[in-house]
């Protein structure tokens, strides 16, 4: 196991690089949730149930419209662990039965190194625009008798995909004729587009879907270190004993200040986060095609895949021109080999940062192009 491609090019890089690397929001916290820090909260370190605080998880409940059944919710350190838990929660309650794990490609890095970790065999399933038909003839098309837990990532990383409700409700239903477990990675639900805003509202939610989500993107607050997984299904009992192994509990200074998130106005701070992400990602996709490079329509998350062109492919590989443009044009990017095969002969560029930075970035990686084509 080595570091992740982000992280190696992101280590090292010059100071004076623009970062289209990592997916970090850049957002202002409102006054209230500052004011939250008071001698109350920060004198309070005692550990909490498992599963977290009664009052945390009903806020949790909350502020994203799950059904407010606080037996169905475990908060867990950020949606990284949460992810970790639900998927070795998933491999203790299927007892060695099913041992395959579906995920989606081009997929977020955490997938195969967990299912690495937890002694899960890996299969993935090709997503629009890289399958030919619906997500859900994908999936089906790659289930087999092992399959015991399937992942479906919406808004997604690194492509922006953005599934319908309806396209969401046929996979569940998919899962749970053939007693699959779904998770669903949902950390980017609230960054839509303006059509669509919210990428799926959960009035019901599949018998063997487990939601998986933080305050990190959303809110713009990683180093919190709060995320949950929720679900109907009483494979939460394992994904609980999971968590209590993986780190007992998440931070009780994240979940006091959580709980007060329904008394305060939540929802105008998300609205704000939510206008900038989408008004960055059609500024990027803007400077992409002003300056005649090709991309993958985002619909959702804060991420834009371009295409490196062909003639440069076929001189390096995608790897080697993301440390063409770090180490020559001081632009870090991700090459879409990290994400899979389908996104190899892609870049991944986020446009969570900061929106001043996006044409002297483009302009960077439109040099970088022109740079190997002269030598060529």
């Amino acid at each position: 196991m080595k570091k992740s491609l982000i992280r190696q090019i992101f280590e090292g890089a010059p100071g004076d690089s623009i970062n289209f690397a990592l997916g970090e929001p850049v957002f202002e916290q409102p006054k209230w949730f500052i004011n939250l820090f008071n001698p109350k909260i920060l004198n309070n370190y005692a550990y909490t149930p498992n599963a977290g605080l009664p009052k945390a998880r009903e806020a949790v409940n909350k502020i994203n419209d799950y059904p407010n059944d606080i037996e169905n919710i475990c908060l867990t350190c950020g949606a990284e662990e949460g992810l970790f838990a639900s998927i070795s929660g998933a491999k203790l309650f299927l007892n060695e039965q099913k041992n395959e794990l579906l995920i989606p490609s081009p997929y977020f890095l955490t997938y195969p190194m967990v299912a690495k970790i937890v002694g899960l065999k890996m299969n993935t399933y090709p997503i629009p625009p890289f399958c030919n038909g619906s997500i859900t003839e994908s999936i089906e098309n790659n289930i087999n008798s092992k399959t015991g837990m399937i992942i479906l990532n919406t808004p997604a990383n690194p492509s922006g995909l953005m599934l319908s409700e309806n396209e969401i409700k046929k996979v569940e239903k998919l899962c749970a004729d053939k007693n699959i477990l779904l998770i669903i990675d949902e950390v980017y639900r609230f960054f839509g587009n303006r059509e669509t805003p919210v990428s799926h509202n959960w009035n019901d939610i599949g018998s063997h879907s487990i939601l998986v989500s933080s305050l990190t993107k959303n809110y713009g607050l990683p180093g919190l270190r709060l995320g949950w997984a929720y679900t109907k299904h009483n494979v939460i009992n394992k994904i609980i004993a999971a968590h209590q192994s993986i780190a007992a509990i998440t931070s009780s200074i994240s979940q006091q200040l959580v709980e007060q998130f329904p008394n305060n106005d939540y929802k105008n701070w998300l609205e704000v986060n939510r206008n900038k992400t989408i008004k960055n990602r059609e500024l990027m996709k803007s400077e992409l095609k002003e300056n005649g490079i090709e991309f993958v329509d985002s619909e959702g998350a804060f991420y834009v895949l371009f295409k490196v062109p062909t003639e440069i492919m076929e001189k390096m590989t995608d790897v080697d021109f993301a440390f063409h443009l770090k180490d020559d044009h001081k632009i870090l990017t991700v090459p879409g080999s990290a994400f899979g095969e389908y996104s190899t002969g892609y870049m991944r560029l986020s446009c969570g940062g900061l929106s001043k930075d996006f044409k002297e970035g483009i302009k960077r990686i439109r040099d970088g192009i022109d740079s190997i084509k002269k030598g060529m």
